[in-house]
């Protein structure tokens, strides 16, 4: 995955508009006010393990974290918590720290456009 792919795949959003029954709560806001929440909680924990040198909860931190991104197409941040994902499990703790600022800089990148999304409805 490189930095050409979009913060957010707008598309995704879509196809969980489609899912939602008309004059039902916005399912997309529900779920961007979920991950807007939950995502600082999952990095805390992430730094945290981190500073631990818990390699095992960082792994289940970053792939969780992962997960909730792959719903709603945050695509870089996905992918930057599969890289830290990947280097918990090598034991690779010494570039994890880097790799952590990136979750964090891509969560800062998608968060404008989640926030607008969950506007729309």
């Amino acid at each position: 995955m490189t930095d050409e792919a979009p913060a957010v795949d707008l598309a995704t959003l879509d196809q969980l508009r489609a899912l939602q029954i008309e004059h039902e709560p916005s399912l997309v806001a529900e779920l961007v006010g979920e991950f807007l929440t939950r995502a600082p909680e999952r990095i805390a924990r992430m730094r945290a393990a981190l500073e631990a040198g818990d390699k095992g909860a960082l792994e289940f931190e970053a792939h969780g974290l992962a997960g909730s991104c792959g719903v709603l197409g945050v695509v870089r941040m996905r992918a930057r918590c599969r890289e830290l994902e990947e280097l918990a499990r090598q034991g690779a703790l010494a570039q994890a720290p880097a790799a952590l600022d990136e979750v964090i800089r891509s969560l800062d990148e998608a968060r404008p456009v989640l926030t607008e999304a969950a506007r729309r409805g």
